[in-house]
């Protein structure tokens, strides 16, 4: 873990530096720890092959829990929303994830079921390819592999890896390219708030504190007792989801992060409850999460593998194709009628994020337009994951939905999906009239 550390510490720099110097990156507002886990991803062992293995290794597990840390302080250094606001602005980001991964399944398996299972010879699950890789990531690409080998497909474990790899990739690009044209159309809550061209050192001069102590030094360093308030939450997110996944195995199909947001939550309401609220320091908690993100952008970059099998590299361009169009019009066209009014880019970038690669590509677009993550965007998100996630993206319909496709073929299966999508479109829509201001 110290060589791993020493590896990103290294990475940044450099991209910091690169970040500084060259004005393309700046013109597109790439942030430096994009571009040093680029650099580690060319460094990695399936390219140059600079960084060890075992470092690679290392990285790989470190995106699950950085993700659980920046959740753990979302709700600790600032007041929750009424419970009421919450559930109903939830039950609208839930509908939209649902209408996009549904829709990622649609596409795929209509055009496997049509186009691609006879002359290739492939499963109609070959559709679920773009659910697996886009919306599920590396770790779904794996357990749907064990899918496809029991149906006999044995490339579909390495097609998923390769799905997400692309997804992951085009999902930072892409998504930067309409942060900037948000930016410019004054899409964001900020309006057309016109982002400067930085190098990253305007600040060299200015004297902008990062955080005030609310612990003598020398007693303890008040960062790092911020650190220990921050610790404390993702414990106590952790301790309730161990506990409840021990006597509830259902609970194991929620990501970590939705509990440790939770967790933050509690802390925050005890110590208010003992009256020591007021030793939080936001400011502190948020340099202290970003901290979290940055180290998180490069080591899920840099541990990706690239060590995919192409023999059908066609038919997963089409699917590839396909859902490099409907992430975008679930972004600039569903979203944008589904999502609170206010911040309807804000939550559509991240979720464009999930939808092509993982959370933490979703939370990395987002801090580009709000860095301190205040728009509303990540807490709808965390609070709606129970909707979406033990179902689709990874869940029990993504492991299930191979069987029913041999049962019933393609056609009941579409059309059932087409239903279900067209539902969902119509509740959202009547939840978004009836709320206009949100």
């Amino acid at each position: 873990m110290v060589i791993a550390l020493l590896w990103v510490a290294a990475l940044l720099a450099f991209g910091f530096v690169l970040r500084v110097k060259l004005r393309l990156l700046q013109v597109l507002y790439i942030p430096a720890a994009i571009v040093a886990g680029l650099l580690g991803l060319l460094a990695s062992p399936s390219v140059l092959g600079l960084i060890p293995a075992d470092v690679i290794a290392e990285l790989k597990t470190w995106p699950g829990w950085l993700i659980a840390v920046v959740f753990a302080g979302m709700l600790l250094e600032r007041p929750a929303r009424p419970f009421r606001d919450s559930i109903r602005l939830a039950a609208r980001q839930g509908i939209m994830v649902w209408i996009i991964v549904l829709g990622e399944i649609t596409l795929g398996v209509t055009l496997t079921w049509l186009f691609i299972a006879g002359p290739w010879a492939v499963p109609l699950s070959f559709g679920q390819l773009i659910e697996a890789g886009f919306a599920g990531g590396h770790g779904t690409a794996a357990a749907m592999g064990e899918v496809y080998q029991a149906l006999g497909f044995q490339e579909g474990r390495d097609l998923g890896f390769f799905v997400a790899t692309v997804g992951l990739i085009f999902g930072i690009v892409s998504g930067m390219v309409y942060v900037n044209l948000a930016v410019r159309r004054g899409w964001t809550r900020a309006g057309d708030v016109r982002i400067p061209v930085l190098t990253g050192l305007e600040n060299r001069h200015e004297a902008i504190p990062t955080g005030v102590a609310k612990s003598r030094s020398e007693v303890l360093d008040p960062l790092l007792f911020q650190v220990l308030i921050v610790s404390a939450a993702y414990a106590v997110g952790l301790g309730i989801y161990t506990l409840a996944s021990g006597l509830v195995p259902f609970v194991e199909q929620f990501p970590l992060f939705i509990v440790t947001l939770m967790g933050g939550l509690i802390v925050r309401l005890g110590m208010g409850a003992l009256g020591i609220a007021d030793l939080i320091d936001g400011e502190s908690v948020r340099r202290i999460c970003g901290l979290a993100m940055e180290l998180l952008i490069v080591s899920a970059i840099a541990s990706l593998d690239l060590n995919a099998v192409f023999a059908l590299f066609l038919p997963v361009a089409v699917l590839l194709v396909a859902a490099f169009v409907w992430v975008a019009v679930c972004l600039l066209v569903i979203g944008r009628r589904l999502l609170p009014r206010g911040y309807w880019f804000e939550l559509g970038i991240l979720n464009y994020g999930m939808s092509t690669g993982t959370t933490a590509t979703g939370l990395m677009l987002l801090r580009v337009i709000d860095r301190d993550l205040e728009s509303g965007a990540a807490e709808d998100y965390a609070l709606a994951a129970p909707l979406s996630a033990p179902f689709i993206g990874g869940g029990m319909i993504t492991f299930s939905l191979p069987v029913l496709l041999v049962q019933f073929g393609g056609g009941p299966v579409v059309a059932g999906l087409v239903l279900a999508m067209v539902l969902l479109f119509l509740v959202g829509a009547r939840l978004a009239r009836s709320d206009p201001g949100a």
